[in-house]
């Protein structure tokens, strides 16, 4: 069984059948001629016909034998045709295998393909993480080496904490010793000012004896404004000048007798009564009034030798009254003029 195919030995096997089957047809067509020839000189020689004939009767068994071997060779040729047909296809099923084969070797080749892109893929990750690991194992280090110069300097801030901490213990003992000493100096001041104080008190009450305008309240002593000013006047009257003598006279008195780090001040303070001022009036208010007067009679205390470093003026308008009520008793006692000794 023949099968049409592009390879050599597909186009050879025809060719070979041919050229055997020619090549029979070409060897009877010999013995043919040559038992014609023979039979021709049988007939011309008749006196060796006998002879002749076993001859050709030998040729004839010989070339029969011939025949023989060579009808034998066509069936093997076509034996082996029959094994090559087989052979054939045997060959055509494995060829198919072999496509088949090929087909998946082509879709293994693309697996394989896709493989090796993923190895590459997974060469670069591991080449990525190798580097960062690498870059945290550089981190880690400069993190120790961090961690190393931070505990450096936590020592260093816990001996300077340690020392703080003992200096500020020490201050503590400092501040309550300087606050016993402080404690004990204000009481030393206290009582010195209340000396002083008592001793200028005593010298006043002794120089207005008799003056029933005269009024101690607390740590001050006070005097109605009408003793020392007219009506809405911040101008010393005569009289004013006579009782601020009085009391210059017994500060001066008073201050030889005073230690000489004693800080005091004669504070002046001006009052008014609740009466706003009347149209026409040199002053805007009872505010600067009050301010004026305080300042007028600190000037005359100054005129008469009171050193300024002692005194002080100051105005409080009708806004700190002594007396309730809007009567005469009552504003007439919030028209004032006071008089305290008191820390500078």
């Amino acid at each position: 069984m023949r099968r049409e195919s592009a390879s050599g030995f597909d186009s050879m096997w025809p060719s070979f059948v041919d050229v055997m089957s020619n090549l029979f047809v070409l060897m009877l067509f010999i013995s043919v001629i040559f038992m014609i020839s023979n039979f021709v000189s049988v007939a011309v020689a008749p006196g060796n016909a006998d002879g002749r004939v076993a001859e050709l009767e030998g040729m004839l068994e010989e070339k029969s034998r011939e025949r023989a071997l060579l009808v034998a060779k066509i069936k093997a040729a076509g034996a082996k045709e029959d094994e090559l047909a087989e052979l054939y296809d045997t060959l055509e099923a494995s060829r198919l295998e072999l496509r088949k084969e090929s087909v998946k070797s082509g879709n293994l080749g693309s697996k394989v393909a896709e493989l090796n892109q993923f190895i590459l893929q997974l060469e670069g990750d591991i080449i990525k993480k190798d580097n960062r690991v690498k870059s945290l194992e550089y981190s880690e280090k400069n993190l120790k080496e961090t961690v190393f110069q931070l505990s450096g300097e936590m020592r260093k801030l816990n001996d300077v904490f340690e020392a703080t901490d003992k200096y500020i213990k020490w201050q503590k003992v400092q501040i309550v010793e300087l606050g016993k000493k402080l404690n004990r100096a204000l009481a030393n001041k206290t009582a010195q000012l209340y000396k002083v104080r008592s001793t200028f008190f005593e010298g006043i009450m002794a120089a207005v004896a008799g003056n029933k305008s005269f009024v101690i309240q607390g740590d001050r002593f006070a005097m109605p404004s009408e003793v020392f000013f007219a009506r809405e006047s911040a101008e010393v009257s005569e009289a004013g000048k006579g009782e601020l003598r009085k009391i210059a006279a017994v500060l001066k008195d008073a201050m030889r007798k005073f230690p000489d780090d004693t800080e005091w001040v004669l504070r002046v303070d001006g009052h008014t009564d609740a009466a706003p001022v009347r149209a026409g009036s040199r002053w805007a208010s009872n505010w600067e009034l009050s301010v004026q007067r305080a300042v007028s009679v600190v000037d005359f205390l100054i005129f008469e030798g009171v050193p300024a470093s002692r005194l002080a003026a100051t105005g409080f308008g009708e806004h700190h009254p002594v007396a309730a009520g809007n009567d005469a008793a009552s504003m007439a006692k919030n028209r004032r003029i006071e008089f305290k000794l008191t820390e500078r």
